[in-house]
């Protein structure tokens, strides 16, 4: 029988081995066309952060410059958009694909502006 702790270090090890979706995103408001442009490593997190505050209806778990459009508008007029993934190697470091990131930030900044 294996421990709480044994499981629970399994559990962790498990979630370090996955292979998360990292990209860049924007929260992007329908009425105004506000949006708040970033990168993360972990879009899953993005996406659940989006999907909890339109559940409870509350915009201060968005960027500031979004949640005054929700607060104005509701949370129907934000939409979360992936703009682009990061192609994941396996041989790719944490700090790889974080370069990666700010490569494709940096592009989809001069892209929208």
């Amino acid at each position: 029988m294996t421990s709480s702790k044994e499981t629970r270090k399994e559990m962790t090890n498990a979630y370090k081995q996955t292979k998360h979706r990292a990209g860049v995103y924007r929260f992007i408001s329908k009425e105004s066309g506000i949006y708040a442009l970033a990168a993360s490593m972990n879009l899953k997190g993005i996406e659940n952060k989006y999907q909890f505050a339109k559940k409870v209806n509350e915009p201060s778990a968005l960027p500031y410059v979004i949640a005054q459009d929700v607060a104005k508008y509701g949370m129907d007029a934000v939409d979360l958009e992936i703009l682009e993934l990061v192609d994941i190697k396996d041989e790719m470091t944490n700090q790889d694909i974080k370069e990666e990131l700010d490569v494709l930030l940096e592009i989809w900044q001069e892209k929208l502006s």
